[in-house]
């Protein structure tokens, strides 16, 4: 598996410190943000993203995914990302997101994402980068991995797959309900992604709920990682693995400092490590 820091919490460094602060903690990719706000801005990707790439290089970094706003493949500016990317050497990249539009519309938009998904991966094959569609958990067209299996079906998982995230699985899907979406989902997994969770009691949330989702160090979470690590192990996936690190803002069990991410990230990923040994 291919280990690399997903950079959104990681904003203020040069991409030589950041190439510097990723091989202190024993990692040699990043999973770069390449939409508006990102570290790079889709509009300016083919000025920014090849200077990028080349500076983390000198320091032995190189970038093994982004993560875009790319959801069709009309959008002109996405498809100028996906070249560019394409051209330096990128092989994987994660799609945006489709809001839920409310009760009653679930189908019709199921419908709808799957024929865009069928013209994207035909785009991802004329460019030759693979997309990864992310199950990201709450009001998202997605949260249900079975969702996804419809939207996806019809399209070449070697060109378009699951970006699995175990994490946004387990809060979506309980105790075995994660499982069985993966399942669906064994011979097209694009990328994993790396977090972990807790339900965290408190007032003032969304719907009145008493409890509600706190980011966590992977040492305190819910997902069963080495259930989950030994499927990747069963499938053979080989992929990308993106390390979220999302300590920061109110939704993690500590909002951390930038280099409080990095000291954080470096135990999740010795941890992580001594998972995959275990399991062999």
């Amino acid at each position: 598996m291919q280990y690399m820091l997903f950079s959104k919490h990681i904003a203020g460094y040069s991409p030589t410190e950041t190439a510097r602060r990723l091989r202190a903690i024993g990692l040699d990719a990043i999973d770069l943000t390449v939409r508006p706000g990102g570290h790079v801005e889709p509009e300016r990707v083919e000025d920014d993203l090849p200077a990028y790439v080349s500076e983390l290089a000198r320091e032995g970094v190189r970038v093994g995914m982004i993560t875009t706003n790319i959801v069709s493949a009309t959008d002109r500016v996405g498809e100028k990302v996906l070249r560019c990317a394409a051209s330096c050497g990128i092989h994987y990249y994660k799609l945006g997101y489709f809001n839920y539009q409310g009760f009653g519309t679930l189908r019709e938009q199921r419908i709808e994402i799957r024929a865009k998904m069928r013209e994207l991966a035909q785009l991802n094959q004329g460019v030759g980068i693979r997309g990864g569609y992310h199950n990201h958990s709450d009001a998202f067209i997605g949260a249900s991995l079975s969702d996804i299996d419809f939207i996806l079906d019809g399209t070449h998982p070697k060109w378009l797959g699951l970006y699995f995230d175990p994490a946004h699985a387990v809060i979506e899907g309980g105790s075995a309900g994660w499982l069985m979406g993966l399942d669906l989902h064994k011979d097209r997994l694009s990328m994993v992604a790396v977090k972990d969770f807790y339900w965290s009691e408190g007032e003032g949330y969304a719907g009145g709920r008493r409890f509600h989702v706190r980011f966590a160090p992977l040492a305190e979470g819910n997902v069963p990682w080495l259930e989950v690590l030994g499927h990747l192990k069963e499938i053979g996936f080989n992929g990308p693995v993106s390390f979220h690190s999302e300590y920061q803002g109110s939704h993690s069990f500590r909002d951390l400092t930038t280099d409080q991410v990095f000291d954080q990230t470096a135990r999740d990923l010795e941890l992580f490590r001594s998972w995959t040994h275990e399991i062999g």
